[in-house]
């Protein structure tokens, strides 16, 4: 069963270098928060040229129930990002995007924020950190188990 189980990741994988066009360069799980009101769990993927992640839009579910169901429902919604759009992207305190979000505040104004310089070492020790990546149309707050190491790959 397991076998089985890497067989179908693989094929996962490939399909989705191949609907990109190019290989993918990084991946990880997300807790997504976008800027439009969306908050989900789901795999976040990177090429050379696209950021991407994709989720269930079924419910609010675990992320274990998003990963191991993805072959039965697939995950079917993508907010997908041409890199060369990223116009900002920085490692920033969880509490203080959660705020912006709450505040509706606008991808310019967060933008202006994250490239205002670093958030206090306190501030994201205590509340946690999350990557912020803006365009000029959207900002996502990605928590993810490697931010920056995506935040490396993004700004390469």
């Amino acid at each position: 069963m397991e076998k089985k189980r890497e067989v179908e990741v693989e094929e996962y994988w490939q399909a989705k270098e191949q609907e990109l066009g190019e290989p993918i360069l990084f991946k990880s799980i997300s807790h997504t928060y976008h800027s439009e009101g969306l908050e989900s769990f789901g795999v976040l993927f990177a090429s050379a040229s696209f950021l991407v992640f994709e989720y269930s839009k079924s419910s609010r579910r675990s992320i274990l129930e998003v990963l191991f169901s993805r072959r039965e429902q697939g995950l079917s919604e993508q907010v997908k990002i041409p890199r060369a759009d990223i116009r900002a992207a920085a490692v920033v305190a969880a509490s203080a995007g959660r705020r912006w979000l709450a505040r509706a505040e606008s991808p310019a104004a967060v933008q202006g924020r994250v490239a205002g310089g670093r958030p206090s070492a306190l501030a994201r020790l205590v509340g946690g950190s999350a990557l912020c990546v803006c365009t000029d149309q959207i900002y996502l707050l990605l928590d993810t188990p490697s931010n920056k190491e995506w935040l490396a790959l993004l700004r390469g």
